[in-house]
């Protein structure tokens, strides 16, 4: 059984809102651990060209980029469903036409508990690890959802 957090995010604006806050604070914790202080920086439009705002449904939930280490981060959140831990993960890695995109981009898709947010912080101190290649992420990611 996991300890759920921000259960009504979907349906409550101020809980949407205290969840970003929270992935805010969770991915500075990250950053100062590997001093890389203010270096992710969101980069997925929040609002549409027209000025709208971009729907509230979690994807994303919190992104950021390196612009050195030229790679990103988007964390989807989506409702629970279980009682367990949710939680999947991949890497994308973009073509270089692509020059608007970072060349790898870690998605962490998960349902918000206690459990998966630890998860979720040592991937993303795993990502965000100058050394750490996509080969060595996707071991990290087959070793953390490996079911037993």
């Amino acid at each position: 059984m996991v300890t759920k957090l921000f259960a009504s995010f979907l349906d409550d604006p101020t809980a949407y809102s205290e969840c970003e806050r929270f992935w805010a604070a969770q991915v500075r914790d990250v950053e100062k651990s590997l001093g890389q202080s203010e270096e992710w920086k969101r980069w997925i439009p929040q609002v549409h060209p027209n000025g709208q705002p971009v729907e509230r449904d979690g994807n994303p939930i919190f992104d950021g980029r390196s612009e050195r280490l030229d790679r990103s981060f988007r964390i989807i959140q989506q409702p629970a469903v279980s009682d367990e831990v949710e939680l999947a993960a991949w890497v994308a890695v973009y073509e270089p036409e692509f020059d608007e995109m970072p060349r790898a981009e870690l998605f962490l898709n998960l349902s918000l508990s206690e459990e998966s947010v630890a998860l979720a912080k040592e991937a993303l101190r795993k990502w965000m690890t100058p050394s750490t290649s996509v080969a060595e992420m996707n071991d990290f990611i087959r070793a953390v959802t490996a079911v037993d």
